[in-house]
């Protein structure tokens, strides 16, 4: 069962990568709330592709209005959907701002749904 709402998130893809291994990267950007807060988010994924599911690592940098800051490093999969594309993905977060402190103990389940053009909306769950 999943637990609260942690966070809710909107952007964008900016970079599509290719690299030399083989290996994909893409980097977006986005806007939303963390535990209620304003906040950015930023994210690089790196992926490889098999049997048309690209399965990867990510690595995210949230910061709140308020300038408060929390690293996410998760593990995701995804895959195209009718829409585009649709993410699953779990994180764990460290941070030593007093107002997300709590998340220094959550593991977050993450789904991401992506259009044709790149937008995405997102939700965090603990």
């Amino acid at each position: 069962m999943l637990g609260e709402l942690i966070g809710e998130f909107t952007g964008k893809n900016t970079v599509y990568r290719v690299l030399p291994d083989g290996k994909i990267e893409t980097s977006n950007q986005g806007m939303g709330k963390i535990l209620g807060l304003d906040a950015f988010i930023m994210s690089t994924a790196v992926a490889t592709m098999a049997n048309e599911v690209f399965v990867g690592e990510v690595n995210s940098l949230i910061t709140t209005m308020t300038g408060d800051a929390v690293m996410m490093r998760g593990n995701a999969v995804s895959w195209q959907s009718e829409k585009g594309g649709a993410t699953r993905a779990s994180s764990y977060q460290t941070t030593q701002s007093e107002k997300l402190m709590r998340l220094n103990k959550v593991i977050g389940v993450h789904e991401y749904e992506t259009d044709e053009m790149g937008n995405w909306k997102g939700k965090i769950w603990e």
